[in-house]
């Protein structure tokens, strides 16, 4: 699957993990950081399994989910619900992902230049079904 992703464009920016309750991002390549308008998979064990996009820097995204997880965690209040923060925790005991990312693709329309990044993360999730992902579709 990781060498699909490539073929793709993505490269791997991160490892993610879970550690006393502590969901944490480590970036293995610091020049994706202030991508905007990117797709990021998170895979393990060579499994796509969850798929999502920023329109704002990736380095904000990240930190984002290490919160929202975080707190979730820790039984506050928090984006993520805790049913899914749960399955984080377990999917990740003794484990780390690798998160992958790219930049949207550009494409020339009639009305300018155009990022597809919202088009292609709805596309990869239809495709691959994430089982991380709350909705299929946009």
């Amino acid at each position: 699957m990781n060498n699909l992703l490539i073929e793709m464009g993505f490269i791997p920016v991160a490892s993610f993990t879970v550690e006393k309750r502590q969901y944490i991002i480590e970036m293995t390549n610091d020049d994706c950081l202030d991508w905007i308008e990117s797709i990021y998979v998170h895979t393990l064990d060579d499994e796509i399994i969850r798929i999502g996009s920023s329109k704002n820097k990736l380095k904000v995204r990240f930190r984002s989910w290490e919160r929202g997880v975080t707190k979730a965690l820790e039984f506050k209040n928090s984006s993520t619900p805790m049913s899914e923060a749960i399955q984080w925790e377990r999917m990740l005991k003794n484990k780390k992902g690798i998160l992958y990312a790219k930049k949207g693709d550009m494409v020339q329309t009639s009305v300018g230049e155009i990022n597809t990044y919202l088009s292609e993360e709805s596309y990869l999730i239809g495709k691959h079904l994430p089982k991380m992902n709350r909705s299929k579709h946009r």
